[in-house]
């Protein structure tokens, strides 16, 4: 495990970690593309905090996630998403699945 389990109280939403930086910005680390289903169910609104995440498989082949702990922020582009995940990069987590 890396990191400490992200809080329980926040919404998580799977995020394609492919996906980052499409600004072209230099500071750009933003992801852009969330689960769109998550999303519409949270019905957000810019600043809401999220645990954007990924599935995986640690070394030994057990089930596992990694990710950050976001700021949603409204993507300029609209595309692929409306939405974009500003991450802190200090709230990098990998584990088993928390919840």
């Amino acid at each position: 495990m890396e990191g400490k389990p992200p809080p329980m109280n926040i919404p998580h939403i799977w995020c394609d970690f492919n996906a980052c930086g499409f600004s072209g910005d230099s500071d750009d680390n933003c992801y852009y593309s969330l689960d769109k289903e998550t999303l519409n169910e949270l019905n957000p609104t810019e600043g809401v905090v999220v645990f954007i995440y990924d599935d995986d498989l640690s070394d030994d082949g057990q089930p596992e996630i990694f990710g950050f702990v976001a700021t949603l922020e409204i993507n300029p582009f609209e595309c692929p998403s409306k939405w974009r995940a500003r991450p802190d990069k200090e709230t990098w987590y990998r584990g088993p699945c928390p919840w």
